[in-house]
């Protein structure tokens, strides 16, 4: 199997092997070869013989054992003595690298040791991106008094929860019999339109206006009146006329209170 390894090098093609030579050949790179051997075989798959129908495999193969000593090397460059989670990290964020380059078709300089450069920094890179760029803790805000907390009652509801209530929610304003038929069209016409097309962005003018900019922070999506009137095929001026009329007579029957819809 090494003479096979050697010849795959020195030839740099791979060789033509039945289904069952060439798993034993994969799981020789995999377990049993050399670190300089795996860089070489890596990059005749890479740049040599990318076209054969294993290539990848062979890719793969060789050049995944080696995340393993890079994601350690860099771990321990940063940390001195990292940690198993530390390692894990790292050495995953290598592994995606290794095959997202199985996947790219970037062109290498000739020029000697190329490749092997090319593949130990994207390894680096993977790892680094990797333990400094999870996110686990995303959403997790901190508090200077946790006591203050644990006294504010603030709605909690699942994501699956949430969409649940809206449907039903529309099903009761669109079908609402106080409603005249231009008005309920309007509406159905937005819920068949969806939020994809029935929405858009909050338009502010930077020019002239110093607080534009906070208030471009904390915008929301709003009804697109164009768009709702180029579907039902009339003006956009009764647009905006249904829909003040349906927010005058669904707030009274719905949201009297003002209590229905919680921000959160």
């Amino acid at each position: 199997m090494f003479d096979m390894v050697t010849n795959l090098i020195s030839e740099k093609k791979i060789p033509t092997l039945d289904t069952l030579q060439m798993e034993a050949l994969l799981h020789y790179l995999f377990t049993a070869t050399p670190r300089e051997f795996c860089t070489q075989v890596a990059e005749v798959a890479y740049r040599y013989d990318r076209d054969h129908p294993r290539a990848t495999d062979l890719f793969l193969a060789s050049a995944l054992p080696l995340a393993k000593g890079a994601a350690l090397r860099r771990a321990t460059r940063i940390f001195v003595h990292p940690s198993d989670l530390q390692i894990e990290l790292m050495y995953g964020g290598a592994v995606d690298a290794v095959i997202r380059l199985s996947q790219s078709r970037n062109a290498l300089k000739p020029e000697a040791n190329a490749f092997r450069r090319y593949l130990l920094r994207a390894m680096a890179l993977g790892a680094l991106r990797a333990y400094f760029r999870r996110g686990e803790n995303d959403g997790i805000r901190a508090a200077a008094d946790l006591t203050v907390l644990a006294t504010v009652k603030s709605p909690s509801r699942a994501a699956v929860e949430d969409e649940i209530i809206t449907w039903e929610l529309l099903d009761r304003v669109t079908t609402f019999p106080q409603l005249r038929p231009p008005v309920r069209a309007t509406l159905e016409c937005v819920r068949s339109l969806g939020p994809d097309h029935a929405l858009k962005q909050h338009t502010f003018t930077a020019s002239g206006d110093p607080d534009a900019w906070k208030r471009e922070r904390g915008r929301r999506p709003i009804l697109d009146p164009k768009v709702i009137a180029q579907a039902m095929g009339v003006e956009k001026a009764k647009v905006h006329q249904y829909l003040r009329e349906a927010r005058i007579i669904l707030r009274q029957a719905f949201n009297q209170g003002g209590k229905l819809f919680v921000t959160r």
